[in-house]
């Protein structure tokens, strides 16, 4: 009768024991990269999405078609758009998302905007804006990547990083959270499309 008590102690012991070596032996996987888990390697949700991409023609006409999935407005002249093809940034800068305020600023690489989306103050939720970028700066099998920042109204802390054992993703995301050279801006949406 005494022993009973010994006996559980005992397997409970050797349970913690084997659990521990498991979990170190998963931990030491991961960092090994045998074991390969589902990070995100997105700086920012993609809120604001690439839904489109218009490339036809003589002339490559480069027309991106973008929709906001956010559940509310956003704020149109908060926001700023900087678009990547192939990794590469485009000569193209899009300093705000209003229609209105677009028009006397200073747009290089950029024709127009317009839609639904840029019209009013706020960008609305399934409303979409078209950017009509230079010609040819758009080609068939392109990788696409739109990032939305948004200014900073108060205090915001960045986002917090997703991937911390992909070394890639971490220098990114140093680089746009923590030595940012977007004053006043954060990266608030990002999304890739292959055009």
């Amino acid at each position: 009768m005494g022993f009973d008590g010994a006996d559980s102690s005992t397997h409970s012991v050797i349970l913690m024991v084997m659990i521990t070596i498991i979990i170190g032996a998963l931990i030491l996987a991961c960092f090994l990269g045998f074991i390969q888990l589902p990070f995100h390697n997105c700086l920012a949700p993609a809120i604001i999405q690439i839904v489109g991409v218009n490339h036809n023609g003589e002339k490559l006409e480069s027309q991106v078609v973008i929709r906001s999935f956010s559940h509310e407005e956003i704020n149109n002249s908060h926001l700023m758009a900087r678009i990547k093809v192939n990794d590469e940034y485009l000569l193209a800068f899009i300093s705000t998302l209003d229609g209105n305020d677009f028009i006397p600023t200073k747009h290089y690489g950029v024709k127009t905007i317009g839609g639904s989306g840029c019209r009013g103050q706020f960008f609305a939720p399934k409303e979409t804006i078209v950017i009509d970028l230079k010609n040819g700066f758009i080609h068939p099998g392109d990788n696409v990547e739109l990032r939305i920042y948004r200014k900073l109204i108060g205090c915001h802390s960045p986002l917090a990083p997703g991937n911390l054992l992909d070394s890639e993703y971490m220098e990114k995301y140093k680089e746009e959270f923590i030595f940012s050279q977007m004053k006043d801006y954060r990266l608030f949406s990002q999304h890739w499309y292959y055009a």
